[in-house]
C-alpha cells in the first residue's frame, strides 16, 4: 500500500472518524456559531468566520431583519500522478465551496440607519445601536 492510497482511504471514509477524536466527516455541513450581546445602548452580534476576508461576506438590513451570508470560492481538482518540471506534486489537492446564510429578526428599538460592521482577526463583529427611550409624552389636561 503506497501512500496515497492511504491518504485517499482515509480521507474517503474508509475509516471511521469516531476512532478519530476532533476530526469530522468532510461532509458535514454547519454554520457559524454566533454571539450577541445586549446594552442599554447596542446589540453586537459577534461571528467567527476564520479562512474568510470581507470580501467574502455579505450583510443586509431590510425591514428589521439582518442577513449574514457569505460564500467562499474554492478549487477541486484531480490529483495529479505525475510530477512535472514546474508543478509540484499532490497527494490530495481538494478545495470545497462554503456557503452559509443567517438572518436574525431584530428588536424594533434598533438605529438601522447606524449599524456598522467590522471585521478583524478572521471575527465579524455588527454593532447596532438603540435608538433612545422616547418617555411618554405627559398631556396637561385643562379644565374648562
Amino acid at each position: 500500500m503506497n501512500t496515497m492510497t492511504l491518504l485517499n482511504d482515509f480521507f474517503n471514509n474508509n475509516y471511521s472518524m469516531n476512532s478519530f477524536p476532533g476530526i469530522t466527516s468532510r461532509q458535514e455541513f454547519s454554520t457559524p456559531d454566533v454571539d450577541i450581546q445586549e446594552s442599554d445602548n447596542n446589540y453586537l452580534i459577534e461571528m467567527d468566520l476564520p479562512g474568510r476576508t470581507e470580501k467574502d461576506i455579505s450583510l443586509e438590513l431590510n425591514d428589521k431583519l439582518l442577513t449574514i451570508s457569505s460564500v467562499q470560492k474554492t478549487e477541486t481538482q484531480e490529483v495529479q500522478t505525475e510530477k512535472t518540471e514546474n508543478k509540484p506534486q499532490y497527494l490530495i489537492k481538494e478545495r470545497r465551496r462554503t456557503q452559509f446564510r443567517r438572518t436574525f429578526s431584530l428588536p424594533k428599538d434598533i438605529d438601522d440607519n447606524n449599524v456598522k460592521a467590522e471585521f478583524k482577526n478572521g471575527v465579524l463583529s455588527v454593532y447596532i445601536p438603540r435608538k433612545a427611550d422616547v418617555a411618554p409624552k405627559k398631556i396637561s389636561i385643562i379644565s374648562v
